[in-house]
């Protein structure tokens, strides 16, 4: 019997009286990758913040299933939920950002529309799914048992405007890191990176409206997906949750 570390993922309704019945693409790598065998434990999330371990009663590649022999609440989500609002960059670029902020602690996403981004998302909504996809490797990469949810691009006044706690915004002019007072952040924090033009004068005013409080990045430009990253860090490590 061997521990297989590496989280895999079970849907919630695939969970039934201490039974559970693994989707068949993680069948397929629980069996063929891990080359794991009856009786063998694989920790699992439900993507709703427990952590599984299962010993398979049955190991097929395409329904390997097993039964729970404990189950806890995850102890490495972070206490503030943060979520960063990026602008609709190239989604490639956009794509690999939500995945390191993911594995960072971040809590959800919202695109946002500016006054300087040229839109590249298509209205199809293949690529929100493909984003929430990337959170969901990610989510199982970093160990975290939540998956974090990608929301419908938005404008940017609109975002603003919904119910956090505080808002921090990568800005050149901002507070230097670390200042002498940090910002109260509460439960709810939005964090905003404008564009690789910045955030325009009108989207500026809006910001501070809500009661956006700027916070330098550095001397440095820093493309998009950089930003959000950094911005990132220093929110986490303000929250105590890196």
């Amino acid at each position: 019997m061997k521990l297989i570390s590496t989280s895999f993922f079970i849907p919630p309704e695939n969970i039934s009286r201490g039974i559970v019945k693994f989707p068949a693409d993680e069948s397929a790598h629980i069996c063929k990758v891990m080359r794991a065998e009856v009786g063998d434990e694989v920790r699992a999330v439900d993507g709703e913040g427990h952590v599984l371990w299962v010993k398979l009663t049955r190991a097929d590649k395409s329904h390997a299933r097993g039964e729970i022999i404990s189950s806890t609440i995850s102890e490495i989500e972070p206490h503030t939920l943060l979520t960063i609002g990026m602008p609709t960059i190239h989604p490639k670029r956009m794509e690999s950002a939500w995945d390191s902020c993911v594995q960072l602690g971040i809590s959800a996403l919202i695109p946002i529309r500016t006054e300087y981004t040229q839109s590249r998302i298509k209205p199809d909504g293949k690529f929100i799914e493909r984003l929430k996809a990337a959170g969901m490797r990610a989510m199982l990469q970093s160990g975290r048992a939540v998956i974090p949810p990608v929301e419908s691009p938005a404008g940017l006044d609109e975002v603003v405007l919904r119910d956090f706690d505080a808002i921090l915004f990568g800005d050149e002019e901002g507070l230097p890191t670390p200042p002498n007072s940090r910002p109260k952040l509460g439960e709810r924090v939005l964090l905003l990176v404008g564009p690789e033009g910045g955030f325009s004068s009108e989207e500026r005013r809006i910001i501070a409206e809500a009661g956006g409080v700027g916070i330098s990045l550095g001397p440095r430009r820093l493309r998009a997906e950089t930003a959000a990253i950094a911005l990132s860090i220093i929110a986490l490590r303000w929250s105590g949750d890196i």
